[in-house]
């Protein structure tokens, strides 16, 4: 896995409560971002590897105990992939933050003493416009594995 350096981006002016609040949702997104797809890279690694030594203890006609409870770990981690959606979450996540950075740099481009408040707004609307958009793909997401079809005919 690629490790990208973080550039902090400058503190905002004292005097600007929108930035401040547009930078403190932009770390949110950033955290919830890095935590969904360090969780994605694990179930799926761990999917691969439990998946293989099933495999390797089946063929080496290990103990049916360890070969029983490697398949059970597999089935656990594919199930826990399913509910919990790391992949989806990591995907959201990075979309909600690239489009509120674009945002934060568009209005930070504007000189301090010429931000008026049409781009105060064009900001306050991008944050709003972001979280609504995030939390419909969340809930979206969430409904489809509701409403899936359940194996067996459940």
């Amino acid at each position: 896995m690629f490790r990208r350096r973080r550039t902090p981006l400058p503190p905002p002016a004292d005097d600007d409560p929108l930035l401040a609040q547009a930078l403190t949702d932009l770390a949110w997104y950033a955290r919830s971002r890095d935590r969904a797809r360090r969780w994605h890279w694990t179930t799926e690694l761990s999917a691969l590897i439990t998946g293989a030594a099933t495999v390797v203890a089946a063929g080496t006609r290990a103990p049916a105990i360890v070969t029983a409870t490697v398949a059970g770990a597999t089935v656990f981690i594919g199930g826990s992939r399913q509910v919990f959606g790391h992949s989806e979450r990591h995907v959201v996540a990075a979309e909600a933050w690239s489009r509120l950075r674009l945002a934060i740099q568009r209005y930070r481009l504007i000189p301090e003493a010429e931000r008026d408040s049409d781009s105060r707004q064009r900001l306050l609307e991008e944050m709003e416009s972001t979280a609504n958009a995030e939390l419909q793909d969340w809930a979206t997401y969430r409904r489809a594995i509701r409403t899936a079809p359940r194996p067996g005919g459940q």
